[in-house]
């Protein structure tokens, strides 16, 4: 479809773009400081209190029952369609006034849905501040990619230091899987296609100088993460360290907390700031591909215990067995076992909802996600407090701190996306590498998910 005619010309066209709204909806004043954001400064803002003496041409009661955009050429819109022209002045939303102007069908909804929200702005205000309170505007995450950086950091210290205690005993040249004697294996069976598939840096050598080498080298760049110095370069070779130990480390590094942490450590790479880690941009491809690890993680735990086929889990008896079958259970562990059977059924209720029902609300507006951070934190803790799963909560907790904001901290917004002009050379290649991992991983973690599903199905 094509974009409809202007409703009138005014004779005082702005030297900007300029939105107008009826100052006494406190619906409008939440929504127009979002998208007073959005474009930047590209578009005024102004009351129709203010505004409407300046344009004779427009009505009153035009003024009171929509927004009104005037274009510099004279051209005046409203309602959804004034909405829509006004995004195209904001970065990477284009696009949208594309969908209204082109794609049959779109326009004749969003007109609806407006003039629905219009003669409804009382509870339309009411639901707003329901779901993302006082505040709607964009919400930034310097601080929050700060804090969870630096707990990255933490962890990433912790595993090294743990694993440099026992390494030699485990892996080492007179341990009880000697590295050096795997790798010469797996290299006798499989050529060099091992190397692709088994990529560590202990191919090199691995005796229990270069293993030990390894370990104090993560240590190293974990307290650098810490320190938020280089964090990137500090990133990558906490990877690197913990994938060459892991692949190494054989059945004693393929735990669940094992993988999760190269997981998180590798996408982390791309959503830590090269410079400036106090303003630089939050990469938005990067940071959705953390969140979608944490609905991942979380949404698959719950439905593969839904679709095993145990009954346990549907008829809720299942943490009867849990405390004392699960990894070292602790005094807590052995305190909740005794625990009355209709506080267990709903503890495994509790379990169910959260992993199944409340990782979708990782993608809601502020106070349903900041919801789903307090239960989706509070499981791990329980768990944690119940048994030992090494770092495996704490680094849960930590992907679940990407769902706070700053304005929880109070601290001064940032947009979410910098100006393309101005990331350096290193930031835009970061960007770029994280598009290709999410079209590359994008299949595999959908398949993932299925499989959650249909734990029987087989890999196309």
């Amino acid at each position: 479809m094509m974009a409809r005619e202007p409703i009138v010309h005014v004779g005082n066209p702005p030297p900007k773009p300029l939105m107008i709204w009826d100052g006494d909806c406190h619906f409008c004043r939440r929504w127009i400081e979002r998208w007073r954001a959005r474009t930047a400064g590209r578009v005024e803002y102004e009351p129709s209190q203010n505004a409407a003496r300046r344009f004779p041409e427009i009505s009153a009661s035009e003024f009171a029952s929509a927004v009104i955009l005037v274009r510099t050429d004279g051209t005046v819109y409203r309602g959804a369609e004034a909405v829509f022209r006004s995004l195209t002045f904001a970065p990477q939303r284009a696009w949208l006034f594309s969908l209204y102007s082109k794609m049959p069908g779109f326009a004749p909804i969003a007109d609806a849905a407006y003039r629905s929200i219009s003669r409804h702005r009382q509870l339309a205000s009411a639901v707003t501040r329901l779901l993302w309170g006082e505040d709607v505007s964009r919400p930034s995450y310097i601080m929050t990619r700060r804090i969870f950086l630096r707990v990255v950091g933490v962890i990433y210290l912790i595993a090294f230091i743990s694993l440099w205690w026992q390494i030699d005993g485990l892996i080492g040249d007179n341990g009880i899987s000697p590295a050096h004697e795997f790798f010469s294996a797996v290299r006798a069976n499989y050529g060099v296609r091992a190397v692709a598939a088994l990529p560590s840096l202990c191919w090199l050598n691995a005796s229990n100088t270069a293993l030990q080498a390894l370990c104090a080298t993560g240590v190293i760049a974990s307290l650098v993460l810490i320190i938020r110095s280089v964090p990137v370069v500090a990133l990558l070779v906490c990877f690197v360290s913990y994938l060459s130990l892991t692949v190494a480390g054989q059945t004693f590094l393929s735990f669940q907390w094992d993988i999760l942490l190269l997981e998180a450590g590798f996408l982390a790479i791309f959503f830590a700031p090269w410079r400036h880690p106090r303003s630089a941009a939050v990469p938005v491809v990067a940071f959705f591909l953390l969140k979608f690890l944490l609905f991942k993680l979380m949404f698959m735990s719950g439905v593969v215990k839904l679709s095993s086929h145990d009954d346990s889990w549907w008829n809720l008896t299942a943490l009867d067995y849990h405390y004392w079958t699960q990894p070292l259970p602790t005094v807590f562990g052995w305190w909740a076992h005794q625990s009355p059977e209709w506080f267990r059924k709903f503890s495994t209720f509790f379990v169910l909802f959260v992993e199944s029902i409340v990782p979708f609300f990782i993608w809601a507006p502020r106070r349903l996600r900041y919801s789903a951070c307090a239960l989706l934190i509070l499981l791990q803790i329980l768990i944690a407090l119940t048994g030992n799963y090494c770092f495996f909560n704490l680094l849960t907790i930590a992907l679940c701190l990407l769902l706070i904001d700053d304005a929880v901290a109070g601290t001064v917004r940032c947009a979410v996306r910098g100006p393309r002009s101005a990331r350096a050379l290193p930031e835009r290649l970061s960007i770029f590498a994280a598009v290709a991992v999410l079209v590359i991983t994008l299949p595999l973690n959908g398949w993932l998910i299925f499989s959650a599903f249909k734990p029987d199905a087989e890999m196309p």
